[in-house]
């Protein structure tokens, strides 16, 4: 049996992209987080009135041109370099392609590259967000 725990080649280098997505995919997350929030109660009562400070200052600070970025571009890029960074693991890794299969000590074993994956995710999922928003304003 293999063992679970080698040291991979490029793994500093995965975690790295992970972190660094993870980072460029914070601002949109919190900034949809507060938007959304700020509608579950009323103004005056917490977590709506933090949300709500939240909400105003970026629509008071955030330009047209920085939601763009914030909403689209960041996301964008964080979708197209996660997905490059999973493909290419995918072909290079023997052991990654085996590893679907198995259980929770993979989990470990490949703990950057589910941070990476759920980054894609999330940056997925904020790209149809704003894409929706933007059809139907």
């Amino acid at each position: 049996m293999e063992n679970v725990y080698k040291q991979q080649p490029g793994l500093l280098q995965l975690r790295a992209i992970a972190i660094g997505e993870w980072l460029m995919v914070l601002p949109a997350t919190v900034l949809l987080a507060a938007a959304a929030l700020r509608t579950l109660q009323p103004r005056q009562y917490e977590p709506a009135r933090t949300s709500w400070i939240i909400f105003e200052w970026t629509m008071t600070h955030v330009s047209r041109l920085g939601a763009v970025i914030l909403f689209i571009g960041m996301p964008g890029v964080v979708v197209a370099a996660g997905c490059t960074a999973l493909l290419r693991n995918w072909r290079k890794d023997q052991a990654l392609r085996n590893d679907v299969t198995m259980t929770v000590a993979i989990v470990r074993r490949h703990f950057a590259l589910g941070l990476l994956t759920a980054a894609v995710v999330l940056a997925g999922t904020i790209l149809a967000a704003v894409a929706v928003h933007m059809i139907t304003d």
